[in-house]
């Protein structure tokens, strides 16, 4: 007795469940990310200001604008200058446009 063959899955169905199962990663990182950054602010407003410079850093933070992303791994970029290429995957920006700033 034989069971039913498999059949083998297309190129476009393995790429589609890839691209979803990379989409949902992406989506993990930002929220730890996020997670991380609630954390850290958090236990800077635990801790007791001992001086008027921990009292400016211990006081509710400004929003800021979301740190640029490298494009090929989705990871947040380093502050500090620019390198040609990303510090985490090494892509390179010359292979993409800048995107116009939304203003």
């Amino acid at each position: 007795m034989r069971s039913p063959a498999r059949r083998q899955p297309s190129d476009a169905e393995i790429h589609a469940r890839l691209s979803a199962r990379i989409e949902a990663l992406e989506d993990r990182v930002r929220r730890l990310e996020q997670h991380v950054r609630r954390a850290v602010s958090s236990s800077l407003r635990a801790q007791p200001a001992t001086s008027a410079r921990h009292a400016q850093a211990a006081a509710p933070a400004r929003q800021e604008r979301p740190r640029p992303r490298c494009p090929g791994c989705t990871l947040e970029l380093p502050r500090g200058r620019k390198r040609e290429t990303c510090v985490w995957c090494g892509f390179h920006f010359s292979a993409v446009r800048r995107r116009a700033r939304k203003g």
